[in-house]
């Protein structure tokens, strides 16, 4: 195995919404372009890889230490010590390598872009407003039972992202809905899902089929 100087992780937290991962994937190919060594992207919740995992695979590269770059614009002080805290479950987990630091945040480097873009002329809008009244956006379905999956920072690290495909994939064709959220609070008793006034603990992909199966409130 080769042996890597070092690597770059670039962590986002995405939105409600999710993240662009297209415009993410370009980021990563951009800077690859531009520094030695490899260049990854990991999230620290909603979506995955998650850091631990993106180090468990730097670390199976051979990899000797990882520059983490928080993606975040202003600095978000939330993002920084999730991932602070992620990379040191995986140690206490792992007990071995990369060596990971943390780089500072990117508000004065985006700062100085801002200040150059300040000075071109833009590009005139040409979007519709139709998006915003489109009939589809009007139809309310109820599902006969809805399943939240938290993808917070600490379950998505236990796992929650094969917890959350599994139960979509067990759902499909019922009459069952399995959505995303962000934090449910007992985040130590993870993956969490929530189902009605039931709370599930520690639910993992195996347990999917089961689970969507179950009586509601069981």
């Amino acid at each position: 195995m080769t042996t890597t100087d070092r690597a770059l992780l670039l962590v986002a937290r995405p939105t409600p919404a999710g993240v662009d991962a297209r415009s993410l994937a370009g980021l990563v190919r951009a800077v690859a372009e531009r520094v030695p060594g490899p260049v990854r992207h990991a999230h620290l919740d909603q979506e995955t890889p998650s850091v631990p995992a993106a180090l468990d695979a730097l670390a199976a590269d051979g990899v000797a230490s990882v520059l983490v770059v928080p993606l975040a614009v202003p600095a978000d002080r939330y993002l920084t010590t999730w991932i602070a805290r992620a990379v040191a479950h995986r140690g206490a987990a792992s007990g071995d390598g990369p060596q990971v630091r943390i780089a500072p945040g990117l508000t004065e480097v985006v700062a100085d872009a801002v200040v150059a873009l300040a000075a071109s002329e833009g590009e005139p809008v040409t979007a519709s407003p139709g998006g915003f009244a489109s009939p589809a956006f009007s139809e309310l379905e109820v599902p006969d039972r809805h399943l939240f999956v938290c993808r917070g920072p600490r379950c998505l690290v236990y796992g929650a992202g094969e917890t959350h495909r599994a139960l979509a994939a067990a759902a499909r064709g019922t009459t069952t809905q399995v959505t995303p959220c962000g934090c449910l609070g007992p985040c130590n008793l993870g993956p969490l899902v929530v189902d009605g006034p039931t709370w599930h603990r520690a639910v993992t992909a195996d347990d999917a089929a089961a689970l969507v199966a179950l009586t509601p409130g069981a």
